[in-house]
């Protein structure tokens, strides 16, 4: 049944761009359910933006916060070298299109974007692929720290709100036993840490603004010897530093440097920015954690990461010891 709809809401979605129906291929279901369209016209990516669990509540549906990732989309094409996927509007010249499902008459919102060939690394990074990590997060926050926001531009923070409500869905690991009382309780005042250190950093334009919040081996392709990032489902304003931790959580603390290195080409790292990403890096495990807590199988996982989590980077940062250039989550 689910199928036919999917297939009911491409077909009525691609009537409302003018390129004639290309072949289609389902590509899978997170924050959205996507698919490839090869047509003559060449390839894009067909979005409906449907996430496959709403337990980080249901912004990201919201036309307004998606039409809002679509734009600095567009605006990160026209505005700098970076490849990314380039939005493509209907023929009501929107980047939005709704369609209407027949039998229920539920509104689903759709959007394409332009292909972009490459590859998905599957070795781990090199100094040198690090370093061209590097120069890609500040490439993006440089235009983002310039870029004038167009009015009515939405999208969700990762603040310390969000580090909370983050925090306060792992809860229920806790009743299901997936983790003990005693790491609950140390990631709680490692989140205290974390939420009393960004209240001293303040929103200013250098260290604050509109994020990729999602950058791991799975969202940027290699593609011409150059990383290209894809998928901006979660982008949103936050910490430039926090972007940086989100990301280097899946590089090996030996290529750490180099990606430090590559970013201060391009742009200039604010002082004590090692502690601070130490604590984002927090931040960014419990995010993690939180959005996988509701899947079966990623269970085992979350026994298995906490307590290693909790002895190896919590205990030292807790401790002001510093842990990003030797502990290692390692791949999932």
């Amino acid at each position: 049944m689910q199928d036919n709809i999917y297939d009911y809401i491409v077909k009525a979605a691609l009537t409302q761009y003018s390129m004639a129906q290309g072949q289609r291929c389902f590509l899978g279901h997170s924050g959205s359910i996507t698919f490839c369209i090869k047509t003559q016209a060449g390839k894009f990516l067909l979005r409906i933006h449907r996430p496959i669990s709403t337990l980080q509540g249901d912004v990201w549906e919201k036309p307004q916060v998606i039409e809002s990732e679509l734009l600095w989309l567009d605006a990160l094409h026209h505005d700098t070298e970076v490849v990314v996927q380039e939005p493509v509007k209907n023929l009501q010249d929107k980047w939005l299109t709704q369609v209407l499902a027949d039998e229920t008459e539920e509104v689903f919102y759709c959007s394409l974007l332009h292909w972009i060939d490459g590859n998905i690394l599957n070795a781990e990074r090199t100094p040198q692929q690090a370093y061209q990590l590097g120069l890609l997060l500040a490439r993006l926050h440089q235009h983002s720290s310039q870029w004038q926001l167009p009015q009515n531009f939405v999208r969700p923070a990762y603040d310390k709100n969000r580090l909370q409500v983050a925090l306060s869905a792992l809860y229920p690991a806790v009743l299901q036993e997936l983790i003990s009382d005693e790491d609950y309780k140390t990631l709680e005042v490692g989140a205290c840490q974390v939420q009393r250190m960004i209240e001293t950093l303040g929103q200013k334009q250098n260290v604050w603004g509109l994020i990729h919040a999602d950058l791991h081996e799975g969202n940027y392709l290699l593609h011409n010897e150059e990383f290209c990032p894809i998928d901006f489902a979660r982008c949103g304003f936050g910490y430039y530093l926090y972007d940086i931790a989100s990301s280097l959580q899946y590089l090996l603390p030996t290529v750490r440097p180099s990606f430090f290195e590559g970013y201060q080409a391009i742009r200039k790292l604010p002082e004590h920015y090692l502690q601070i990403t130490e604590g984002f890096f927090i931040m960014a495990l419990i995010e993690v954690l939180s959005f996988h807590v509701n899947n079966l199988q990623e269970h085992k996982w979350i026994s298995e990461t906490v307590p290693y989590i909790v002895k190896e980077h919590l205990h030292l940062y807790l401790e002001g010891k510093s842990f990003l250039f030797d502990k290692y989550l390692g791949s999932r």
